[in-house]
């Protein structure tokens, strides 16, 4: 499953997991207790048919990605239609605006963990 998120996903835009790290690192110099990424990707197809004629169709592609980030009671969510790198550094930097700079030492981000997830639905 991560792999098939990594090609449908990050390797059309250019991105890494190394990339989605250095992300959170950006969000990490600030006091933020827990942040993520969401990436959309959904094709729909459509047809009208009437008395065996196609009058219509049509084929629509929505993706982008979401960073949120909570500190305390405060949650901040960035939103960007296009799934770049430019465009997540701008998103983490918005988000990150919530919290407080941090004093002391700074919180390294998590490595990812990869879990094989059961797949309910054929892609």
């Amino acid at each position: 499953m991560l792999k098939q998120v990594s090609d449908t996903l990050l390797a059309p835009s250019n991105l890494s997991h190394q990339s989605l790290l250095n992300i959170f690192d950006v969000m990490s110099h600030r006091h933020i207790d827990y942040a993520d990424l969401y990436f959309q990707l959904s094709q729909d197809e459509s047809w009208v048919l009437e008395d065996s004629i196609i009058k219509e169709g049509g084929f629509h592609i929505d993706r982008g990605v979401g960073v949120r980030a909570i500190s305390g009671e405060k949650t901040g969510f960035a939103y960007s239609d296009q799934i770049n790198l430019a465009s997540l550094q701008q998103c983490a930097e918005a988000v990150k605006g919530i919290a407080q700079i941090k004093e002391g030492n700074l919180i390294s981000p998590q490595a990812f963990n990869a879990v094989n997830a059961v797949q309910r639905y054929a892609a």
